[in-house]
């Protein structure tokens, strides 16, 4: 097995971007401080692409030096495709010589640096960056125009596109699956027809065949995200406005849709825990199960497998950001932008259960993702969100931190993925880290306790007679209340408490409310009751009945019954109230005790619609 190489950060600055190697020295590589306006990466971690205003210079990550140039004048936007042979570049939009629009999105082959595709586009910008979508192992790369996608084969050179129609598409993914080319897009809502999320199948001659489709409302953008494996996809919708007016940002919404015939009933909208807009939306890795932040605060995440189902509740916080680390194992949930920092680190088990290995915080961050080796968590604090206290933190996989590098300005942190040849074993945790960040064998810790500033073991408890317990709670509860203020929280809902989320009975589509067992079984007790002669409620002939206005004779032993012990309810209570008012004025109060008896009774006749029997 190859060696694993040192870890490495991409950091870049107002003008210049350098190569950061060593945990926890962070120290400057080969290459530092070399002219970037932009830079990115490639996927196999051996370039390095850095815009500048006459070209683009690629340079290799293992020798520091410059290997190609691509003559392009204004370039703003630059991205790698899969497998790093090419390089897309974005120019802003402008006309050529015969006032035309020009060719301002670019595909170059690195190795020999020729141009082999150009294309326009009308607006260029970070949100809808890449605007080209490149399909496993570089086979193909598609591009959307009006009521069409263009594919363009590897293997033709890139030219005569195949067109696939999708009438009013506004954006579209190609799954990552080798040996697939499948094709998910989104129409948005226009003109009084709902918006529409499909997943079909171009790999045929003639026009595609939808696999499953979905159509809803108050949907105007998508972000659409595929499994490892192809099997299913995932469309968060937005909306600028939202209908029920609890959020000036619009709302947002997720929907689930499975790429396979057999199942194409399936496709749902993914039933969110509580009320509020849809934070984030991770997939594993590995395919089998993603992770949903939504609700107002305290944010709800839920662990569902790749059938859409919820099979894990990980509580609620101050969170709105989910990362997994590269082998799907670890888990880290946090809290960043106006939240506190707040990070929770967990171990994902067998069947969807989660472990929590640590908590801590990272104050101020705006970023967060998992190293290449899947042990360490990178958070960075850049600007332009803040423009001071600009830094970058590793922590471990269980919340400590390992180091820590400021910045004057930090416009980009992120990983450089490790070299070709060098592999990381995706390891379990260490038990021994674990117990020793958490205070406990267990290893289970509480995440507002530990963004606080960690636990510790609890003291064992003093002995007290049974007869003084109740009085040193009293007095306990008495001097929390002092001391600690009222226990109220926006950031963490302690009656959220994380486990299991397990459905029993009749198996329902994904997405559908179930009924607990509690709920079934009481629900069976009551049509029991409401089926015995004298019973509550309404027996054959009654509901009808009483619909027509007319009198309802039906269940009259029971009625009388309630009617009985209500007379006898309230004499004894205005006997009891004559009794109390004695000493006082016994005529006053004896007036007063008949005439609450003559309301109460009053009223229960208006509310029955009953003849009094007392009358």
């Amino acid at each position: 097995m190859a060696a694993a190489a040192k870890l490495q950060l991409l950091v870049r600055q107002p003008d210049t971007a350098s190569i950061l190697a060593g945990i926890p020295d962070l120290k400057e590589s080969g290459l530092s401080r070399v002219p970037a306006k932009a830079a990115a990466c490639s996927p196999d971690g051996t370039k390095l692409a850095a815009v500048t205003d006459a070209s683009v210079d690629v340079y290799d990550l293992v020798g520091g030096k410059k290997v190609q140039v691509l003559q392009v004048n204004g370039t703003v936007l630059v991205d790698w495709s899969k497998t790093g042979a090419y390089i897309t570049t974005a120019q802003r939009p402008s006309k050529g010589e015969d006032g035309q629009p020009a060719k301002n999105i670019k595909v170059w082959d690195v190795a020999s640096g020729s141009l082999v595709l150009a294309v326009s586009v009308k607006s260029v910008n970070k949100e809808s960056w890449p605007i080209l979508q490149w399909g496993h192992g570089d086979e193909a790369v598609y591009h959307g125009v009006t009521n069409t996608v263009h594919h363009y084969k590897r293997a033709e050179g890139f030219k005569h596109p195949k067109k696939v129609p999708i009438k009013a598409v506004a954006s579209f993914q190609p799954c990552p699956a080798a040996g697939k080319q499948l094709l998910a897009a989104f129409i948005p809502e226009s003109k009084g027809q709902p918006a529409v999320a499909t997943v079909m199948d171009c790999s045929g001659a003639a026009e595609p065949v939808t696999i499953s489709r979905k159509s809803f409302y108050r949907a105007t953008g998508a972000s659409i995200m595929w499994n490892a494996s192809s099997t299913a996809c995932l469309f968060m919708v937005t909306c600028e406005t939202d209908a029920t007016n609890q959020s000036y940002y619009g709302e947002s919404r997720l929907h689930y849709l499975p790429a396979d015939p057999a199942r194409a009933d399936s496709a749902c909208a993914v039933a969110m825990p509580k009320d509020g807009p849809v934070h984030d939306v991770q997939w594993s890795p590995a395919g089998d199960y993603f992770v949903v932040v939504a609700g107002f605060m305290p944010a709800k995440v839920i662990l569902h497998d790749d059938k859409c189902k919820a099979v894990y509740d990980l509580g609620s916080g101050p969170y709105n950001t989910a990362r997994w680390n590269p082998f799907g194992r670890f888990l880290a949930i946090a809290g960043f932008g106006n939240l506190p920092g707040d990070v929770v680190f967990y171990n994902k088990l067998n069947k969807g259960v989660c472990k929590q290995m640590g908590a801590t915080r990272s104050g101020s961050a705006v970023t967060a993702s998992w190293s290449p080796d899947g042990r360490h968590l990178l958070t960075a604090t850049t600007a332009p969100r803040l423009r001071v206290d600009n830094n970058v933190r590793i922590f471990t996989y269980y919340g400590d931190k390992v180091c820590e590098q400021p910045f004057d300005i930090l416009l980009e942190a992120s990983w450089v993925q490790p070299p070709p040849g060098t592999s990381y074993e995706d390891r379990p945790p260490s038990p021994e880290c674990i117990s020793k960040a958490t205070g406990s064998p267990s290893g289970a810790i509480n995440g507002a306790a530990a963004a606080a500033g960690g636990s510790t073991a609890p003291a064992k408890a003093t002995y007290r007679p049974p007869a003084m317990r109740s009085l040193q709670q009293h007095l306990q509860a008495g001097a929390a209340a002092i001391n600690n203020g009222p226990t109220f929280s926006l950031a963490y809902d302690n009656s959220s408490k994380p486990g299991r989320i397990t459905q029993t009975g009749k198996q329902l589509p994904p997405g559908a409310d179930f009924v607990s067992k509690a709920a079934a079984k009481n629900a069976k007790k009551r049509a029991n009751k409401k089926a015995k002669p004298g019973g509550e409620g309404c027996v054959d002939g009654q509901e009808d009945d009483e619909a027509q206005g007319g009198p309802s004779t039906s269940g009259s032993v029971g009625i009388d019954a309630a009617v009985a012990g209500l007379n006898q309810q309230v004499c004894n209570s205005t006997w009891t109230s004559k009794w109390c008012m004695q000493g006082i004025c016994d005529s006053t109060a004896f007036v007063l005790a008949n005439s609450a008896c003559e309301v109460v009774i009053t009223i229960c006749a208006l509310v029955t619609g009953l003849r009094r029997p007392w009358r």
